[in-house]
């Protein structure tokens, strides 16, 4: 029987040539991948940066066909004032001695025309450390740095526009204050002078012109009530309120500003209903501008409730806040008009509202003033029920 087994020295010969026949075939898909790639331009330099490979990508993206390309420099991709940087030359060393390099920058085509890249160039060693040359990806990034450059130029556009805006808002807020000014000196001196004619310090005065000139005063008095609320707004929109805040008892203001209240109250029919916590319940505040905040929000509870209405007001601690509520059995905020209630100049229409006077700023003041306080005000309403208001600020220290 003849032994068939090849020799060890064949054996060896054919597997030798099994490994080259897979290597080749390896290299050879490769090859394919790289030459095939259309979004990444991938090409190989000589360790002086001349062009040995070019793919399709790199031909799609620089515009050079590969016959026109292989041989040249790379430096070709790079602007006039790049070469003069001699800023190639310094990617290659870099990549030399830490191995790789990647940036980001306007590359040229072969028509002149520019793209926004990414660059990597990658060192190629052999296994004794030679440099055998440069393998270089680019990736064309234009659409990505013209929507980032968009936006930068948006962002810069919205800041201008905000500086303006913060400028005419100053500017606004000046005037109003300003205006306001020049408005309640003569308001001022018109109210005196009527008082005198009411009160009679002039001599007698007929009937007829003694109400022509009650219902003067009173219109007066309309017009300096909104001139005050367009000054107490502009003072707090420009930022110059500046609170003194000190532990007060919150139940000693609101017994001070019923006394000043109640006759209001009472001619308009209505009623108030105190449930005071016995013992203080203090708070930090400023005494005068808390104080003026209910006094607004008190105002809008009565002028929204019918005549016989009747206004609760409580007081209590809870937690570490002062609690103070509101309640009126008025016309109630629709839940549709809720989101609207503290906006400036907004006054929500209901049963009374073409009855009642106003300039819209009470509230929109009031949170202004309770936000000064890091507290808050929170509402609750039911229609033609009645709304509660929740004043809540801290106890302080």
């Amino acid at each position: 029987m003849t032994d068939k087994r090849l020799p060890a020295t064949a054996s060896a010969a054919a597997q030798l040539r099994h490994e080259h026949r897979k290597t080749l075939s390896e290299l050879e898909r490769y090859k394919m991948l790289v030459e095939n790639v259309q979004d990444y331009a991938i090409f190989f330099m000589d360790p002086e940066g001349y062009i040995q490979t070019w793919n399709k990508g790199a031909e799609k993206n620089k515009g050079y066909t590969h016959d026109e390309i292989v041989g040249k420099h790379f430096s070709l991709f790079y602007s006039e004032q790049d070469n003069l940087d001699n800023k190639p030359a310094r990617e290659l060393e870099i990549a030399k001695r830490v191995g790789r390099v990647e940036d980001e920058d306007w590359r040229i085509r072969k028509d002149g025309s520019k793209f926004w890249a990414n660059v990597v160039i990658t060192a190629l060693y052999d296994d004794d450390g030679t440099l055998q040359g440069f393998a270089k990806v680019t990736r064309n990034l234009t659409e990505r740095k013209e929507n980032e450059d968009r936006l930068k130029n948006a962002n810069v556009i919205l800041q201008e526009k905000q500086i303006e805006l913060k400028r005419l808002n100053e500017s606004k807020d000046d005037f109003i204050s300003l205006a306001s000014h020049q408005l309640r000196t003569p308001a001022t001196a018109i109210k005196q002078l009527l008082g005198l004619i009411i009160e009679g310090f002039e001599g007698q005065v007929p009937e007829n012109i003694l109400k022509i000139a009650q219902k003067t005063y009173e219109s007066n008095e309309r017009q300096i009530a909104i001139v005050n609320s367009l000054l107490k707004v502009a003072q707090i929109d420009s930022g110059k309120v500046v609170l003194q805040l000190e532990t007060t008892d919150l139940n000693e203001i609101i017994r001070s500003l019923i006394a000043q209240y109640n006759g209001i109250i009472a001619d308009r029919g209505q009623v108030i209903s105190l449930a005071l916590q016995d013992a203080p319940v203090f708070g930090y505040v400023d005494e005068e501008y808390y104080r003026m905040a209910l006094e607004n929000i008190l105002d809008n509870a009565s002028k929204y409730t019918e005549d016989g209405g009747v206004l609760s007001i409580t007081s209590s601690i809870v937690d570490d806040r002062a609690i103070i509520t509101i309640t009126d059995t008025g016309v109630g905020i629709s839940p549709e008009n809720m989101a609207t209630l503290f906006e400036k100049f907004n006054r929500i229409p209901n049963d009374l509202s073409h009855k009642v006077p106003g300039s819209g700023l009470g509230l929109y003041w009031a949170q202004k003033v309770i936000d000064l306080h890091h507290g808050t005000i929170k509402v609750e309403s039911t229609p033609d029920v009645g709304t509660t208001f929740t004043i809540s600020v801290s106890r302080g220290v």
